[in-house]
């Protein structure tokens, strides 16, 4: 973050989200510390050093800041207008009036977590190894992410995060209007609202680095994932600019979980600042080399169809189809 976006930022808390100094710690000195956990994951002994004040001082102001991030996440991460004008920022503005209800990308992302040994299981990465949370999110395409649910465990189908999200009633899905739609990977119901990729057909971005896109299939899943790509772009501006979602701190889960929420919220804050920053300016080239292991495929598509009626996937095929159409024409 930029001295300007922090300075910004923590006048924002102070006015907003009733921050305070207290007798010996600003409030600038608070969010610093906070910022030496999450941006530099920092353990308390560094930080301790660092500001010379106790441990018990340092884990009381980072709770303090966490929990006003808890409110900040709640203005910062909202649903989009819904409006898929093209002019909006982003790349691949020509697909985008192709795809012309399309209003974001949807996907899910493991960030790491530290887990008591007897629900490892429940939290352990697909396969053997380390332990995460499994967030599901969805951005503009300005990597701007306007929805997210946390604290996910790791082996959770993304498509089972979806199924649920929308139907809790404590945090309302939104769900897009008639005839607009998330891009989505074929691990999701290919039904209203939610555009999937031809299944058994070449999707991702690197397997058209080798051969062109030939069939009109081909075609439509090589533009569809030059669009979804934002997602992908901003989920690693994200882990790049906050290393504690690669390796988490040992904190109890529900304090993991609001860590990953306030990474999120940070996220849109300086991105909706506009002010240069090199994490953006790197992510922002729709070609740059991802360091992602986030998107899992999964041929299973049986455990989203709570929310599909057999019209609404009918309406989508066809509307699929029509791109994939006009895709073709347009390359001829």
């Amino acid at each position: 973050m930029s001295r300007e976006s922090f300075v910004r930022l923590c006048a924002h808390f102070r006015i907003t989200y009733m921050l305070k100094d207290s007798k010996h710690v600003s409030v600038e000195e608070k969010m610093s510390m906070f910022f030496m956990m999450i941006g530099h994951n920092q353990r308390y002994v560094v930080i301790k050093r660092r500001f010379q004040h106790s441990k018990q001082t340092i884990h009381k102001f980072f709770y303090e800041v966490l929990d006003k991030m808890m409110l900040f996440a709640k203005d910062m991460i909202v649903p989009t207008s819904f409006n898929p004008n093209p002019n909006i920022p982003g790349h691949n503005k020509r697909l985008r009036k192709v795809f012309k209800g399309v209003v974001g990308a949807l996907d899910g992302t493991l960030i790491h977590a530290i887990v008591p040994t007897a629900q490892q299981d429940l939290y352990r990465g697909r396969g053997n190894g380390d332990c995460y949370q499994n967030v599901l999110a969805i951005c503009d395409f300005n990597m701007i992410f306007t929805f997210i649910v946390a604290g996910w465990e790791g082996v959770a189908h993304d498509s089972r995060i979806l199924s649920e999200a929308l139907s809790d009633p404590d945090a309302p899905f939104p769900f897009p209007p008639p005839e607009k739609y998330y891009l989505c990977d074929a691990a999701y119901a290919h039904t209203r609202g939610f555009m999937a990729p031809y299944r058994n057909v070449r999707y991702w971005l690197g397997d058209f680095r080798r051969r062109r896109a030939l069939t009109i299939k081909e075609k439509f899943n090589h533009a569809h994932a030059k669009l979804r790509n934002v997602i992908e772009r901003a989920f690693d501006v994200l882990k790049a600019r906050f290393p504690i979602l690669n390796r988490m701190a040992p904190f109890p889960l529900a304090t993991q979980r609001n860590i990953a929420i306030a990474c999120f919220a940070l996220h849109n804050f300086i991105r909706k600042e506009g002010l240069s920053d090199d994490f953006f300016t790197q992510y922002d080239q729709p070609d740059v080399s991802l360091q992602n292991s986030h998107v899992h495929v999964n041929g299973n598509e049986d455990e989203v169809e709570a929310h599909a009626t057999a019209s609404d996937r009918e309406y989508m095929t066809k509307l699929r189809d029509e791109i994939a159409e006009q895709l073709m024409q347009n390359i001829e």
